[in-house]
């Protein structure tokens, strides 16, 4: 009886560390970051507006999800990183690139890469650029039903060194009709961080393309405008969706986190 027990324990255990495998299996093969991010993103009790990279909220990668990617997914079928845009590499940021590294952000150009956070919210998966930027990812190579994600303002510029963070706007189409388009947002408001805005819609049947662009928020010029998507995503018909992180007001158009 004991071995049998043993057994159970065992193969438990294996189902266990099988399912942490598999849901970072896709983080993993994106690689390592481009560099050692020059400001680390940090976890703290309660962020604080005032210091840039720090979180309290972690939006964690989702198993069987297909991740949008800028250097090691694959299109148009993506891998197990993900899938990468169509369009030319120049599209892919207003200044500062090359994007040389998934989930870090633009950075002072390269060498300077951070994680994502995005209003005190870490991402665990993301795309960090520079309006004005456009992606163009291709939808033949899977049969997807929604795009998931956030948008907003890279914290590596908010507020210290630009005033309010820098700011943009966010249009996602397919097949040329507007799924989404965001307010302004900007890195801060009113003295506090602006949450990330959930983005989410679905994907008709035999969808060809997707298309993302950030504005430089209403023609005020690119300068500290670090945008960034958090945990954007493809599902399929099954694919479990991501919870919004706790302890944060609604995230629709651009809303304001509550001040510490």
């Amino acid at each position: 009886m004991k071995s049998v027990k043993l057994l159970c324990i065992l193969v438990a255990l294996s189902m266990f560390f099988g399912w942490i495998v598999s849901i970072w299996a896709s983080k993993v093969d994106c690689g390592n970051p481009p560099n050692a991010p020059a400001k680390p993103a940090v976890k703290v009790a309660k962020e604080d507006v005032n210091v840039q990279n720090d979180y309290d909220k972690v939006v964690a990668e989702t198993s069987g999800a297909v991740y949008l990617t800028v250097v090691n997914g694959s299109q148009p079928k993506p891998n197990a990183c993900g899938l990468n845009p169509s369009n030319a590499p120049s599209e892919w940021m207003g200044w500062g690139g090359p994007l040389d590294g998934d989930n870090v952000t633009i950075g002072e150009g390269a060498g300077s890469r951070n994680e994502i956070v995005i209003g005190g919210v870490y991402f665990e998966r993301g795309i960090g650029t520079h309006g004005t930027a456009k992606y163009v990812y291709d939808l033949t190579g899977g049969n997807y039903v929604k795009f998931e994600g956030y948008v907003g303002m890279s914290d590596e510029k908010d507020p210290a060194e630009c005033g309010h963070g820098g700011s943009s706007d966010f249009t996602f189409s397919v097949d040329g009709t507007e799924k989404f388009k965001s307010d302004v947002l900007k890195g801060t408001d009113g003295g506090a961080n602006v949450a990330p805005v959930k983005v989410e819609f679905n994907i008709p049947a035999g969808a060809k393309e997707l298309v993302i662009e950030i504005g430089d928020g209403g023609g005020d010029g690119i300068g500290c405008d670090h945008s960034a998507l958090g945990d954007a995503k493809l599902l399929v018909a099954g694919a479990p969706t991501s919870v919004k992180p706790t302890g944060k007001l609604s995230t629709s158009w651009g809303a304001i986190k509550a001040s510490y």
